[in-house]
């Protein structure tokens, strides 16, 4: 993740003092945002909750990987 940091401006250096934040940051998001279940109640509106379902997911997952930095 090193390009995408550095196309926001930051040096190699910057983001390497980075990584213990980024790490608990992680760590955090792991612990207390944790991914949902697929809906498993089929109710009238399940489509809705579903959805939501999903982009709650991508939205953690994407984070994730943004914070996940590679050591080299």
């Amino acid at each position: 993740m090193h390009s995408r940091w550095s196309k926001a401006g930051h040096t190699k250096e910057e983001v390497k003092r980075f990584i213990p934040a980024l790490e608990a940051l992680k760590e955090i998001i792991e612990t207390d945002y944790l991914k949902k279940q697929s809906v498993r109640d089929y109710s009238p509106g399940w489509e809705y909750q579903q959805i939501a379902v999903n982009e709650w997911n991508e939205a953690i997952e994407q984070i994730l990987k943004l914070i996940t930095i590679e050591k080299d």
